[in-house]
């Protein structure tokens, strides 16, 4: 299951990466934005496809009659609380008639959201700065001090290992010199793990933060890197890069919520062009 997961990953990602490559040098709005705007019209797309969309029509107008006939009988008591009641009954309806097309939408959107979090939750390291890398045993493995690191070509070690039995953590500073994509090594037991380390002036980038082995969930959380093979003594290996901020007219937006309003916004102004009822 986890070579299928790796398999997996390595293919979504870069399919992304040639979506997002056009967008490179821009600011992350904008490839945010553009994604966003596929995410929308392939929600209407896939709700249309999948709902009942003729039943979905029925209560929907039934729905506006009754609200006008609210506005319309206002100052009958009785016609108002039994309209209302239709209202509320015919809400309920349209809700377990949209309940299966949502559920199936939700997939695709996670798997997007998965590969945007790659791409837009931290940026590179600059040339000069400094990170922290944490690597975590397993349970069940002895926690001793052998686990070492071994830095590539551009990166520093900087200080020794702080080590956190209760966690099972030990974790290193580590100072990086140049533009480049390296690789760090951790040790223990007689095996080794490597980490890819991003290091580059662009304002975002495909950056793997955690490369993992703490199962198959998790696995496809973080789709930067290959898992960890079950037999490793190591459950992650982390390196704590700067988040990456996006700045929507001076406020900065966490981009999940950018992708999130914008994927909504999208797709409720195209469901018409769609031809889908929502």
């Amino acid at each position: 299951m986890t070579d299928a997961v790796g398999a997996f990953n390595t293919f979504l990602t870069a399919v992304f990466g040639l979506v997002c490559r056009p967008f490179q040098s821009l600011d992350p709005f904008w490839p945010v934005a553009f994604v966003s705007l596929v995410t929308g019209v392939l929600m209407v797309w896939i709700f249309g496809k999948v709902s009942n969309q003729k039943a979905i029509r029925v209560v929907r107008n039934r729905i506006r009659g009754n609200l006008i006939g609210v506005g319309l009988f206002r100052n009958d008591i009785g016609t108002v609380l039994r309209l209302q009641g239709r209202v509320l009954r015919d809400t309920l309806t349209y809700m377990r008639h949209s309940l299966v097309p949502m559920l199936v939408t939700i997939v695709p959107v996670v798997l997007i959201a998965i590969q945007l979090n790659l791409r837009f939750s931290v940026r590179p390291l600059h040339p000069g700065e400094t990170a922290v890398v944490k690597a975590t045993m397993r349970e069940g493995v002895e926690f001793d001090s052998d686990v070492s690191i071994a830095p590539g070509d551009g990166i520093v070690v900087e200080t020794a290992p702080v080590r956190v039995p209760a966690t099972r953590e030990t974790a290193w500073r580590i100072r990086v010199e140049k533009p480049g994509r390296y690789t760090i090594a951790i040790r223990s037991k007689g095996a080794s793990v490597e980490k890819a380390v991003r290091v580059g002036t662009e304002p975002w980038n495909a950056v793997s933060a955690v490369r993992t082995g703490a199962g198959t969930t998790t696995a496809f959380l973080w789709p930067g890197e290959k898992p960890l093979a079950p037999s490793s003594p190591f459950e992650s290996v982390e390196v704590l890069y700067p988040a990456l901020h996006i700045e929507v007219l001076g406020w900065r937006i966490h981009w999940l919520v950018l992708f999130f309003v914008l994927s909504i916004l999208f797709g409720f102004a195209l469901k018409g062009v769609l031809g889908v009822e929502v």
